[in-house]
């Protein structure tokens, strides 16, 4: 039987939002909600097998176990010591100095992992306790680790970006130049953010003088950790590699870096492989049924009716992207992130680019308000690893979060009002 767009909306969304609220994972709630969908039209079952092969086949997609595994090995390679204890003489010796030395070394590691947890528990193992030991407040140090464990999904290369670059059908390559100005930039607030709030609350730096002999010294144990994301960026930007090709090559620069140290070991690739299995899984298993879902909504110009609802209101794409940013805001606080792009990219993106609103100033919005799920409960994952390390409650950690989730709620409405910041890497690159 036929049904209108309307009456298939009317159940997917249902279908979708009854399956969420007694808790089934939202990439089985996406499975079940397009298979009412499919239930009560003409187009066959075997639309959603088709579509959960050729949505989880994408060759882009193999990057993010690729980088994801890069960032695991590096941890248990302990060349993220030496990134810290370079960044720590650089900037540790000011007020609030081991916040800024956390934001910077989280900046850092991001720019190889692609992951805001992974980045969290690889920064926070060492620093939190050494705030802790320096006579920081715990909370203030588990909620510095969390906001900085952000910066893993804006800094490319970002898992986030890639899902969104494939959902989108835009260039990948081209969006990690686009997120490369806000993740700098973001790491220059937050690090302001430390340095200020330090200052106020009397927060003393490392008390470790920098001298040019201890600098060379650590950089020179940190050159080769370094040197690790000029290279596997650099062969993307270069049109050397794919970023699914370089994250291989991430993977190959780690072991042989862990190796030549003798800090890493075949049982530590194991471990890791299986911790990247487990998370590469979890993502397959959301992203096939959410484009099955995505284009069974298309087919039926769901995007193209709810563009016009919300034209009725509003053609002004800044008051859009505003209308958006609060939407992503209640979705985040229950929706893990990377099923957010999945889930709201199909339906959003159409009716923002209709308005005039730039694709990729969305994508980069996206990633933002994701950062910011990654501190609010009931989800809050960096949230959960901080606690987990500091062993303190949420509920402990949650104040000192207030200020940092309003400081990252400015920088996404700086975002929306100024989108050069966002979109001239991406235009530059493609002369558009």
């Amino acid at each position: 039987m036929g049904i209108d767009a309307a009456t298939l909306s009317a159940i997917i969304f249902s279908m979708l939002g009854l399956c969420l609220l007694i808790g089934v994972p939202i990439g089985y709630s996406l499975g079940i909600a397009t298979v009412a969908g499919l239930y009560f039209s003409p187009i066959p079952l075997i639309y959603i097998a088709q579509t959960l092969y050729t949505g989880t086949e994408l060759f882009p997609l193999i990057a993010i176990p690729g980088f994801v595994l890069a960032g695991d090995l590096m941890i248990r390679s302990k060349i993220t010591d030496k990134l810290i204890r370079l960044v720590f003489l650089s900037v540790g010796n000011i007020p609030g100095g081991l916040g800024v030395v956390t934001v910077v070394a989280c900046g850092l590691f991001a720019s190889i992992s692609g992951s805001g947890p992974a980045t969290t528990a690889a920064i926070g193992g060492i620093m939190i306790s050494a705030m802790v030991k320096a006579g920081y407040p715990p909370a203030y140090a588990a909620a510095v680790t969390a906001a900085g464990g952000t910066l893993g999904v804006l800094i490319p290369p970002s898992n986030p970006m890639i899902i969104y670059g494939v959902v989108a059908d835009l260039s990948i390559p081209h969006l990690f130049v686009s997120g490369a100005v806000p993740g700098l930039l973001l790491v220059a607030v937050l690090s302001a953010y430390c340095y200020i709030t330090g200052r106020i609350r009397g927060l003393r730096g490392s008390g470790e003088k920098l001298t040019l002999p201890k600098f060379f010294i650590a950089f020179k144990g940190a050159i080769w950790a370094l040197l690790m994301p000029i290279i596997v960026l650099g062969v993307i930007y270069t049109g050397m590699a794919t970023p699914t090709e370089a994250s291989m090559v991430a993977v190959l620069y780690t072991m042989i870096l862990g190796f030549a140290g003798r800090t890493l070991k075949p049982s530590d690739i194991f471990e890791a492989m299986v911790t990247t299995g487990k998370l590469t899984g979890a993502i397959l298993i959301t992203m096939g049924p959410a484009m099955a879902f995505g284009k069974l909504l298309t087919m039926y110009q769901v995007p193209v009716l709810l563009g016009q609802g919300i034209g009725e209101l509003t053609s002004n794409p800044t008051l859009l992207l505003l209308m958006v940013g609060g939407l992503l805001i209640i979705a985040g606080t229950f929706m893990e992130g990377l099923s957010t792009i999945i889930l709201l990219t199909p339906v959003l993106l159409p009716v923002l680019k209709a308005a005039g609103a730039d694709p990729v100033q969305f994508g980069i919005l996206l990633v933002v308000m994701m950062e910011i799920g990654f501190l609010t409960p009931p989800l809050g994952v960096n949230v959960f690893v901080a606690s987990a390390i500091a062993k303190l409650s949420i509920e402990e950690i949650s104040k000192e979060l207030i200020p940092l989730i309003a400081v990252l709620l400015l920088y996404a409405l700086v975002i929306i009002l100024f989108p050069t910041i966002s979109t001239w890497g991406y235009h530059y690159m493609t002369g558009r």
